[in-house]
C-alpha cells in the first residue's frame, strides 16, 4: 500500500501556527473561521465533548441540500463552515472539500487556485477525523491533483484509492477530472491494470469493506425507543448503497432525506452474515426514532433477507420493538402508538408519546441458509 496521510507534509507549516486558541484548557478550546482549515486547531476543537452536534448536523444537511440538490456549491460553503464551527466531523469536511473542488474547476484565476488548495486541506482534515470509506477520499484527492496537472501525485492517490477498495472502474475511465491523466495512455493503463490486479474481485472487496464495520452485538438485544439513547453509531455512506435497498429507494436526494447507521453484527458463518443497521428519516424530524433492520447476506454480499425489528418507516405502520437472541430467535412486538400531536405535521421533538398499546407479536428464526423465516411462538425467549 502506497498511501500516506493526505498531503501531510504539504500543509505541515499551516498546521503548526497554533490558531484557534482562546483558552488555556482543552475543554474551552474554540474554533474560529480563520482557522477552520487548520488541522491542529480542528482536531483539538473536535475533541471537546460538549459541542452542539445536532445543530451542526442540521447546518450540514442544509449545506448538502444546497450543494447537491440545488447545484450551488458557492452558496453551500458558508453553511458547511457554520456546521464545522459548531462541531467538526469528517463528512462535513469531505463535502466541503468537494464543493471547494467544484469551485476550482474551469478558469485558472487566483481564486480558483485558492479553492483547489483549500479543497486539499479539507480532505486532509476529513482524513484525520476518520472519514470512511477512505478509498473515496483518496479518489477525490487524485482528481484534484489531476486537475492541477500534478501527474505523479494524481497517480499516487488514484492507485492508493484502488488499493483501499475503490471499485468503480467505469468512473475511472470516464471521469472528466482524470482526463489529463488518461492522455498518458500507456502509464494510465499500466498503473490502473496493476492496481486492479490486486483487487481481482472489486465487488467482493466492497462487501468486505462494508461488512467489517459491523462490530458484534451483545446478545440478547432489544431495539426499543431507549436503545440508541446512550450510543453513538457510525454513519453508513452512500458508497455502500448496493447493500442497503433503502438508500436506493429513498424519496429524497441522497445525504438529505435519510441517515443510515451501522448497528452491529448478529451472526457470521461461512454461508451467511447477519447484521443490523438503522435508518432515520431526518427530513421529517431530527428527533425521529430510528428504524432498525435485521439483514442477512451471502458471502459475496448479496442480500438474502431483511426484516424491520425496531421502529417503523411509515407512520401508519405499527411501531415495532424487536428482541434478538444469541441462537438466532427473533421476537417482534407491534404497537399502536399515539402521540400528543400528529408527528406527520408536528414532528417528534417535544411531542409526548401518550399511548403505546401492543397489537400483536411475530416470531422469526435465522435459518441454516441465512434466511429470516417465520416460526410459531416459542415457550420462552431467553
Amino acid at each position: 500500500m502506497r498511501y500516506i496521510p493526505l498531503i501531510a507534509m504539504f500543509f505541515a507549516a499551516a498546521c503548526n501556527n497554533g490558531g484557534g486558541k482562546s483558552a488555556n484548557n482543552a475543554g474551552a478550546y474554540t474554533l474560529t473561521e480563520q482557522y477552520h482549515l487548520d488541522a491542529d486547531s480542528v482536531t483539538r476543537f473536535a475533541a471537546r465533548t460538549d459541542l452542539p452536534a445536532a445543530e451542526a448536523d442540521r447546518l450540514f444537511r442544509q449545506a448538502i441540500d444546497k450543494y447537491r440538490n440545488k447545484k450551488d456549491p458557492a452558496g453551500a460553503l458558508p453553511l458547511f463552515r457554520q456546521s464545522i464551527l459548531k462541531a467538526p466531523r469528517a463528512a462535513a469536511f469531505f463535502e466541503y472539500g468537494n464543493a471547494l473542488s467544484d469551485l476550482g474547476n474551469g478558469d485558472k484565476s487566483l481564486q480558483s487556485d485558492m479553492s483547489t488548495q483549500q479543497a486539499l486541506q479539507a480532505y486532509h482534515i476529513a482524513d484525520l477525523l476518520g472519514y470512511k470509506p477512505l478509498s473515496k477520499l483518496l479518489y477525490n484527492t487524485a482528481c484534484i491533483y489531476a486537475k492541477m496537472e500534478q501527474e505523479d501525485s494524481a497517480f499516487h492517490y488514484l492507485v492508493s484509492a484502488i488499493e483501499f477498495g475503490y471499485t468503480n472502474t467505469d468512473q475511472i475511465y470516464k471521469d472528466q477530472d482524470l482526463a489529463k491523466l488518461r492522455m498518458h495512455r500507456w502509464r494510465f493503463d499500466n498503473e490502473i491494470t496493476t492496481a486492479l490486479s490486486g483487487a481481482s474481485d472489486p465487488d467482493r472487496l466492497l462487501w468486505k469493506l462494508f461488512s467489517r464495520e459491523f462490530q458484534p452485538l451483545e446478545l440478547p438485544v432489544v431495539f426499543d425507543l431507549k436503545y440508541g439513547e446512550d450510543k453513538t453509531f457510525d454513519d453508513v455512506t452512500y458508497d455502500f448503497e448496493k447493500f442497503i435497498p433503502e438508500m436506493r429507494d429513498g424519496k429524497f436526494s441522497r445525504d438529505v432525506g435519510s441517515e443510515f447507521y451501522y448497528i452491529g453484527s448478529v451472526q457470521s458463518t461461512p454461508l451467511y452474515t447477519v447484521v443490523t443497521y438503522a435508518v432515520k428519516d431526518v427530513m421529517m424530524d431530527e428527533a425521529a426514532p430510528l428504524c432498525y433492520y435485521l439483514a442477512s447476506f451471502d458471502p459475496n454480499g448479496k442480500l438474502l433477507d431483511k426484516l424491520i425489528v425496531g421502529g417503523h418507516r411509515i407512520l401508519d405502520e405499527p411501531f415495532r420493538v424487536g428482541k434478538i437472541t444469541a441462537n438466532g430467535d427473533v421476537e417482534v412486538k407491534k404497537f399502536a402508538v399515539r402521540y400528543e400531536k400528529d408527528p406527520a405535521t408536528s414532528g417528534y421533538a417535544e411531542n409526548k408519546m401518550e399511548e403505546m398499546n401492543e397489537v400483536g407479536v411475530d416470531y422469526f428464526a435465522i435459518s441454516a441458509d441465512g434466511h429470516i423465516t417465520p416460526k410459531s411462538a416459542p415457550l420462552a425467549m431467553k
